[in-house]
């Protein structure tokens, strides 16, 4: 009798095997899911924490960039050399924090970060001849607009 126990406790034990092989496959998926679950949802978290951040900046960027508009029509008009290093300095400062200028001028016209405000007949269709008020962007978003005047001719 012992032999049979002995044959019939082999069979059981390879099934087990089996069992716990394949119980360990499925385990191992699931926590390789979790883990590409988990590393998508601390993306997802960061995305909207550079969101948050972008839209808390863009108000404080709009506010301050109204001021800097006031300090080019000033500049304008004084034409002071201290006016204007004030006003680099000023603009150095925003763009360490991330700002950046659009660059317009002597571009082709850019629905996307262009406002066309004029239109002129003195330079080729769609170029931006003059740019009365510079556009920005913060981390890839436009905050606001270039204000342009774009070409017909």
């Amino acid at each position: 009798m012992k032999k049979t126990t002995k044959q019939s406790t082999q069979p059981d034990i390879a099934k087990k095997l089996e069992h716990l092989l394949e119980e360990n496959r499925q385990l191992s998926e699931k926590l390789n899911r979790s883990l590409a679950d988990y590393q998508n949802f601390e993306k997802r978290v960061e995305a909207q924490r550079q969101i948050f951040i972008t839209l808390a900046l863009s108000s404080i960027f709009d506010k301050i960039l109204a001021s800097l508009d006031d300090l080019h029509i000033v500049d304008k008009h004084l034409n002071d050399k201290g006016l204007k290093m004030a006003i680099i300095k000023f603009e150095n400062v925003l763009k360490s924090e991330g700002l950046e200028e659009i660059e317009a001028l002597g571009q082709t016209f850019d629905p996307q970060t262009m406002d066309c405000v004029d239109t002129t007949n003195k330079v080729k269709k769609d170029l931006i001849s003059e740019v009365k008020k510079k556009g920005y962007k913060f981390n890839g978003q436009i905050i606001r607009p270039a204000h342009v005047i774009v070409g017909t001719k």
